[in-house]
């Protein structure tokens, strides 16, 4: 196989995004697009440009699976909660009703000990997924993203900065702006601090802590203890699929 013969594919919600990667070594930069910009045309030329790589897409986006089957066929495995690719213990009354972002990072993180381990990935949703004591899939929370809560406050028409959310110099807030700004950051990291309080507390032993997706770097020092941000973590667990999946052709 080539060196770069995987292709990895995470379909959000927001954005879809990917990378090339071999079966070990770095990750190529990944790539991304709109989600609302994919259609069965878009997904046939990106196949074009990808003709020679195995690929692993992990989509929480349902519509987006059949178009990637026609396109790539049997070159394509897909991401389930039943797929036995995925080498992971469940203690979960229904693993396929997991999202497929959410099973690639508990693949990466349970590549490694110590248990438990708490992933959070902070994107559209913050979800957080726990891996109990001894390694299995227990369960999580699911709760607004950052940008998620601020469409929710002034209306998903409206038009947002493209800067990044972040606290404003000085507090008390002195404009509209600001006082939104504020009150959005400040609330979706309390909000994701008591989670994984009171997740933690629910575990045996104090868990390791991993942080994913585009907010995670502007959360990682607002958690009240430590924590690894893995920017890759689902790319990393899609690598691990694609090496169980295509072990045949390796």
């Amino acid at each position: 196989m080539a060196a770069s013969s995987f292709l990895l594919v995470d379909a959000g919600n927001t954005r879809l995004k990917w990378t090339t990667a071999g079966i070990r070594g770095p990750f190529h930069p990944p790539g991304d697009v709109a989600t609302d910009h994919v259609s069965a045309a878009w997904v046939r030329a990106f196949a074009q440009r990808f003709p020679r790589h195995q690929v692993v897409l992990a989509s929480v986006v349902p519509k987006l699976v059949p178009l990637f089957r026609r396109a790539f066929a049997k070159r394509l495995h897909v991401v389930t909660g039943d797929s036995p690719t995925l080498g992971l213990l469940f203690d979960y009354p229904n693993p396929v009703e997991l999202g497929a972002d959410r099973l690639a990072s508990a693949v990466a993180a349970a590549a490694t000990s110590p248990f438990p381990v708490i992933v959070i990935n902070c994107g559209t949703a913050t979800a957080f997924t726990v891996l109990d004591a001894k390694g299995r899939l227990c369960g999580g929370a699911i709760a607004p993203g950052l940008r998620t809560q601020l469409s929710a406050l002034i209306g998903a028409t409206a038009q947002l900065p493209a800067t990044d959310l972040k606290l404003p110099r000085r507090l008390p807030a002195r404009s509209t702006w600001d006082a939104i700004n504020a009150g959005v950051v400040m609330n979706h990291r309390g909000g994701v601090k008591e989670i994984l309080q009171n997740l933690g507390a629910a575990l045996p032993a104090k868990p390791r802590v991993i942080l994913t997706g585009g907010d995670a770097p502007g959360l990682i020092k607002h958690l009240g203890q430590s924590a690894t941000l893995r920017p890759l973590l689902v790319f990393e667990g899609l690598r691990i699929i694609a090496l169980r999946a295509f072990i045949d052709v390796l």
